[in-house]
């Protein structure tokens, strides 16, 4: 065998070396980006959830503003009914 024949040996088994290694890290690429897929998945649904409880509470904010207001104008006429009934006493 001369250094021809040596040198092609050593540069084929580099070679597969090289292709088994590449090989692996697109395997293991594939399957980072298959958990980056599934990880935007599940963020766009939250945020989907997110926007829908926003527009929930946008939505019942007015009537529970309202609903406070009556009710503290309600409160405060009972107060001052009672503190009419305790200046008479």
């Amino acid at each position: 065998m001369d250094a021809f024949e040596v040198l092609v040996v050593v540069l084929s088994i580099a070679l597969a070396v090289l292709l088994l290694i590449a090989i692996l890290c697109l395997i293991q690429l594939y399957k980072v980006l298959k958990n980056f897929n599934r990880i935007s998945i599940k963020a766009e649904a939250l945020v989907d959830n997110a926007e829908t409880v926003a527009a929930f509470f946008k939505k019942t904010a007015a009537p529970v503003a309202l609903t406070r207001l009556f009710g503290n104008i309600v409160e405060s006429m009972k107060e001052k009914k009672q503190a009419k009934k305790n200046k008479e006493e």
